[in-house]
């Protein structure tokens, strides 16, 4: 199980804010929009899996970028806190 970070840039119309988020949704992830276009993902894939998922909505013009994480941060997040620590603890 890892934690990532996915942070993604929509430079068009296409895919919207709310296709964003159905696509997040199929993916069967822990997750959670944390801040306005970055999502916190806890998953047994790896960092190139969800790369890919995310990548296959996106258009040529936006711009994506997924990270492992090992330790985060934070504060006055989208989603609540104790959410996103149950979530974390879960995909250690």
């Amino acid at each position: 199980m890892a934690n990532y970070f996915v942070t993604y840039d929509l430079n068009g119309g296409v895919p919207t804010h709310k296709a964003m988020d159905e696509h997040m949704g199929k993916a069967g992830w822990d997750r959670g929009r944390v801040l306005e276009t970055v999502w916190y993902v806890g998953t047994s894939q790896t960092t190139s899996e969800v790369f890919d998922h995310v990548n296959s909505i996106l258009s040529k013009n936006d711009q994506i970028l997924v990270i492992e994480a090992t330790d985060a941060s934070f504060r006055n997040l989208l989603i609540s806190e104790k959410s996103l620590q149950e979530a974390w603890a879960a995909n250690e």
